[in-house]
């Protein structure tokens, strides 16, 4: 849920008050004074069309300014094909050593957007299997109830899962598999996706099949599939919508046969075989994506078929509910709709009232989702609730959603129960109530086991009805139960819980206890029968599936604190070296300090008073500081004020309080803490004493003008880099813009404010509209800079062309640099090989034989991928070999951010699904920052014993009072890092025995940087 942020002298108060509560009870799974801090947070309207904008511009064509469809999915299917590092696919010439070992970094205390979760039917007491579909984070697993998680999705698939099924028949196949083994699952989100944008969506490639419970997962061939006609459906292609599986929304396992129906956009397709083929049995004729096409589908336990068509299909003949005895093809009843706009049999049926819009290729704005629940105690009780197409608004204050129910026992008759939809007295808030869906983002409607009576409603919050909505006994027989709190008009976050519900299902074996899934994981209580609103709700941890915009790490050597902007669940702290007290320094349990939608965020370097500071922001401008510590060794915090400049340009006309790009930008030098820069569409703002008590803004009108010289909101800065160690005058800044050019402002925190940067556009490719996202700088060489580009391509004539989107140049700091195309082999042709180069990052290292090595890392939409001296190679008249990284662990994920600390190699990943990973590169080779330390000082490390060994080594300390804490190393003669333990300055020991036998290098480096014991240890 997006929301307003409004900002006051109580806000500071209460979230100091919230995080001085929260030390002192020293919990670490949920933030004690969340409430309080919500309620400033996540104020007023939604703003999910702004998120979708801003990712669509990332991607769009820049000739039509549209985004196409499914264009990831044809970057993942292109990147499969690239080699992975140090395999056998790799050519034998490039990077040989071992991969980068990616160490996951949460956060385990609380998920990303979830959509599809389920109990395995046998769960009990012997049997604890769940599982679990991420939007864009693929599917997982736990086999303990929920207390730990295993990402499943096969290596090489689509990590993006909506809908889950499982075959609920009791017995055994001929094929010896216990029904109730296999699991199908879909993806496609249609309207919601935060990785793909406004008129793109975000599309499957296919059904996942397991027949081990879950444990492993295949894809079902696409090219089986039989028509209306009787013709086959071809198995499409990933970069456009043409395969009904594209959008999966439903997938239902008839109980009384194991037939599989799957509800795709616009048809409902069914396999009697487990997949084998399929054959549509309902739904348009209407090919392309001309119309809307949400569906659901749902089984009775005797096996009766209910269809629910979207109200915003361009097909008028189908619109309404549905029924079936057998669930073939044309054997389905209307109960509900009609095939004339505003004329139905039922009373008061809004579904069918409006006529259908298309927008931009689709009818995002329009989905109309529908969805049936059946009584699992009475299937001759249905319930049907659909977005009606009002809108809660200061102004009109409607439900956003009508809710009928269907009697079958007396035959097609129908109760109009809408007007008992939730709508809490003095209640009124644009963000919850009346009952809000938010376009039909969060929809979600089910029935209690054993009760026909008692009914969920899932929209920004949880509701429960006792007597199925019947009437509206506000506290009583109708209670608010999850997602925001009932507490309004002030707004929170109910006890444990996450706003915008997707999903909610009950324990097989305990009807009372269940499980709901939102955008902040998922939640299980045990009694969801507690009296109103005390319903009790515990997060299911170690479940890393966070969608991260931005990301950063602490700047101090060994502290791997970091930081990072989540969609919709604000800046989440990772505290790795115990900074607040609170989070236990081996936990991946993450600390939210700011709500809303995150954005870009830094860590200050501790000043001569041991004081750090957390720079992070809110969607739409806001920028807060908040105080780490206080004074090293005081783990208090003193809460978060806003520091945002004044005088800014407005996001839109009719706002006051919203100002640039959805997605906060800033950046805080990495090197030089003090160094803040603020970006306001075109306009930057400069503060070179970012961590004083009320900083110093000047505004750098060269930039704005040389951006956008007509100030508007149609041209922004997204990617801003720096001449890496402590801060000289011939030190740069390059940023670049959404429109393809990339500039140089020399000197950025003494230069004029009116100085014009230097224009440095690459002219070897056509940058025209391009999204530069983000620029990388040689840490030891700020002449040598990289640039990626996040659109897919654009429209040439009648063709739709790949673009340029790694860019590299070894003589930045000239007045016209000379620019070289670096995609290599990350090229494919017109028809293939589209990437979406999201980040990057210059790492320099030395190999095991004390040479320098260059790294170049690039996030895509669909992984990292790295190379080797990438400008030696270029340079030469040679094409990089790129090769993909984490293979095992980060696989095809969405990697929106990097961040790197240069003095001891730690390079950190954002992903947008699968969360934080890091990893340690190897011995660092920076020249640019601090001093060389004295190597083998027998004052800081006296001994190491012994050097020939099966086992254990130990180590022995001297007498250096100004050291305080030692981070001991060992690699292998590559220079990859096998063992990192960061301990306080005293004698020790470690186990090598799980090493295979040969050389190492053991390095011991103290906190301060001052020395470093090397020594060569053999096993």
């Amino acid at each position: 849920m997006k929301f307003k942020v409004i900002v006051s002298a109580s806000f500071v108060l209460l979230v100091a008050v919230g995080f001085l509560f929260f030390v002192n009870k020293h919990k670490d799974d949920q933030e004690i004074g969340d409430e309080l801090l919500e309620e400033n947070e996540e104020h007023e309207a939604a703003y999910q069309y702004l998120r979708w904008k801003y990712e669509a511009d990332m991607i769009k064509d820049p000739t039509t300014g549209e985004a196409l469809f499914g264009l990831r999915n044809q970057e993942v299917e292109f990147t499969r094909t690239i080699p992975e590092r140090n395999t056998s696919s790799g050519p034998a010439s490039t990077r040989l050593t071992t991969q980068n070992n990616y160490l996951p970094a949460g956060p385990n205390n609380i998920g990303g957007r979830t959509r599809a979760i389920a109990y395995d039917v046998r769960y009990g007491t012997t049997n604890s299997v769940l599982i679990a579909g991420v939007v864009s984070g693929g599917i997982f697993r736990s086999i303990d109830g929920g207390a730990n998680w295993t990402r499943v999705t096969p290596a090489n698939e689509v990590h993006n899962v909506s809908s889950i099924a499982q075959d609920p028949r009791t017995g055994t196949g001929t094929d010896g598999i216990p029904f109730r083994d296999i699991w199908y699952a879909g993806g496609g989100e249609y309207i919601g996706s935060s990785t793909d944008a406004t008129g793109a969506g975000y599309l499957a490639y296919g059904i996942l099949k397991s027949t081990d419970n879950g444990a492993t997962w295949i894809r079902l061939p696409l090219n089986n599939i039989t028509d209306f006609n009787g013709a086959t459906v071809g198995a499409g292609v990933p970069e456009r919508f043409d395969h009904p599986f594209d959008y999966v929304h439903k997938i239902s396992v008839n109980p009384t046969n194991g037939d599989v129906y799957v509800a795709c956009h616009r048809k409902i397709v069914r396999s009697t075989n487990g997949g084998n083929t399929f054959q549509t049995v309902f739904g348009s004729a209407v090919t392309g994506f001309a119309a809307g096409g949400q569906g659901d589908v749902i089984i009775s336990p005797a096996g009766i078929v209910y269809v629910a068509v979207t109200g915003a299909a361009s097909d008028l003949t189908l619109r309404g509910i549905w029924r079936s005895t057998t669930g073939n093809f044309n054997s389905y009843t209307r109960l509900a709709g009609g095939s004339v706009l505003g004329v139905d049999s039922v009373a008061g049926w809004r579904g069918n009232s409006y006529s259908f819009t298309d927008v931009g290729g689709s009818n995002f704005y329009n989905p109309r989702r529908t969805l049936l629940a059946l009584a699992p105690s009475n299937e001759n009780i249905l319930y049907v609730l659909y977005e009606n197409g009002l809108t809660n608004t200061s102004s009109g204050r409607n439900k956003e959603a009508d809710l009928f129910k269907l009697n079958n026992t007396l035959g097609n008759v129908w109760t109009n129960l809408s007007s008992n939809i939730p709508d809490f007295p003095g209640g009124d808030h644009d963000a919850t109530d009346p009952f809000t869906i938010q376009g039909g983002y969060d929809l979600f409607i089910t029935v209690k086991p054993n009760d026909p009576n008692f009914v969920l409603l899932g929209g920004t919050s949880l509701y429960r009805s006792t007597d199925g909505f019947s009437t509206a006994n506000y506290n009583n027989t109708l209670s608010w139960i999850g997602g925001y709190g009932n507490t309004l008009p002030s707004l929170t976050f109910y006890p444990n819980s996450h706003p915008d519900i997707h999903n909610l299902v009950f324990n097989p074996s305990n009807p009372n206890e269940a499980i709901c899934s939102n955008d902040g994981g998922m939640q299980r209580t045990l009694n969801i029968t507690a009296a109103g609103s005390s319903v009790a709700w515990t997060n299911l941890n170690n479940y890393q599936s966070l969608q991260y915009y931005r990301v950063t790490i602490d700047p101090e050597v060994g502290a791997n604190n970091f930081v990072g902007g989540a969609q919709d669940n604000g800046t989440q702290f990772r505290d790795k070296t115990g900074i607040l007290g609170i989070i236990p320094s081996d936990s991946n349990n993450h600390r939210r300090v700011l709500g809303g939608d995150g954005a870009s965020v830094g860590i200050s370097k501790r000043n001569i008073s041991g004081q750090q500071f957390l720079f992070s922001a809110v969607q739409l401008g806001s920028i807060r500081r908040g105080q780490l510590q206080p004074s090293l060794g005081s783990p208090t915090s003193s809460g978060f004020i806003e520091i945002r400049p004044d005088g800014l340009t407005l996001s839109s006309p009719g706002s006051t309080t919203e100002f640039g790009e959805f997605v906060t930008n800033f950046k805080l030098n990495p090197d030089n803490t003090d160094d803040l820069y603020y970006i306001n569409f075109n306009r930057m703002f400069r503060s070179i004493n970012a961590t004083a008590v009320t900083p110093s803004w000047i505004e750098l009108t060269g930039i704005s003008s040389a951006v956008n010289s007509n100030n508007g909101t149609n041209i922004a800065i997204r990617a801003v880099a720096f001449s890496r160690g402590n801060y000289g005058s011939l030190h740069s800044m390059y940023f670049g813009t959404t429109d393809g050019r990339i500039f140089r402002l020399d000197d950025p925190r003494n230069s004029s404010a009116a100085l014009t940067p230097v224009n440095i556009t690459p002219t070897v490719t056509d940058m025209s509209g391009l999204n530069v996202q983000d620029i990388a700088v040689n840490p030891n060489n700020d002449n040598e800079i990289i640039a990626v580009v996040t659109n897919y391509g654009r429209t040439v004539g009648a063709a739709f062309n790949n673009v340029t989107s790694i860019l590299w140049t070894n003589d930045a700091k000239s007045a016209s640099p000379t620019w070289r195309v670096a995609e290599g082999n990350l090229t494919g042709t017109n028809t293939s090989g589209y990437i979406s180069a999201r980040s990057c990052m210059i790492t320099v290292k030395k190999d095991g034989s004390g040479n320098p090595v260059t790294e170049y890392y690039v996030g895509t939409a669909a992984g990292l991928f790295a190379v080797e001296n990438l400008g030696t190679t270029l340079i030469g008249g040679g094409s990089p070999t790129w090769q993909r990284e984490g293979s095992a662990t980060l696989n095809f994920a969405v990697v929106n951010s990097l961040a790197y600390r240069p003095d001891d190699n730690v390079l950190l990943i954002g992903t947008h699904g699968n969360g934080l990973y890091y990893t340690f590169l190897g011995t660092p080779n920076l020249v640019t920052g601090i001093n060389n330390p004295v190597i083998n000082d027998k004052d800081f490390i006296t001994k190491v014993y012994p050097t020939i060994s099966q086992s254990m080594v130990q180590f022995n300390i001297g007498n250096k009072p100004d050291v305080k804490k030692i981070s001991v190393q060992l690699f292998n003669m590559q220079g990859q890092e096998l063992y990192r333990q960061e301990t306080g300055y005293q004698s020790g020991s470690f186990n090598i025995s799980r090493f295979a036998k040969g050389a190492y290098i053991l390095s011991i480096y103290s906190d301060n940087k001052k020395y470093r014991h090397v020594q060569k240890i053999i096993r």
